[in-house]
């Protein structure tokens, strides 16, 4: 029933305040029952995969609850069942190891034979060493 703008005009402040305040009221309500509603459909849509409005809140409907593994460059990654797989985590990770990611593994880092970094000594080091020898 749309109003009509003469019946507005015959209203008072009063009448008009009160009629702006019902107005208002009654859009907040139908604004609650639109998120209501809203809310009750997302929760049966996320029942049925087995998630709730907290698992989408917190980021686990992407993520399925388990954390990226981090890789860093300059390190040497290898596959767990191919050996000649190898990796330095420079650039786009290789295929190989974004199936492992899928698969909720990941690729093995290669530790470095023992290149006798440890034993290099530095040049006082050295001459100090010389002298005890001489």
């Amino acid at each position: 029933m749309p109003l009509k703008a003469g019946l507005l005009n015959e209203l008072d402040d009063e009448e008009l305040q009160a009629v702006i305040s019902g107005c208002n009221g009654l859009l907040q309500q139908r604004d609650r029952e639109r998120k209501n509603k809203a809310l009750e459909d997302a929760r049966a849509i996320l029942a049925t995969a087995g998630l709730n409005l907290k698992d989408v809140a917190n980021g686990k409907a992407a993520r399925n609850g388990a954390k990226a593994p981090t890789y860093h460059g300059g390190h040497t990654y290898q596959h767990p069942s191919d050996k000649t797989k190898v990796w330095n985590a420079r650039g786009q990770k290789p295929g190989w190891v974004r199936a492992l990611e899928a698969k909720g593994r990941r690729a093995i880092e290669v530790v470095p034979a023992n290149d006798n970094s440890a034993e290099v000594q530095r040049p006082a080091q050295v001459s100090a060493a010389i002298k005890k020898v001489g």
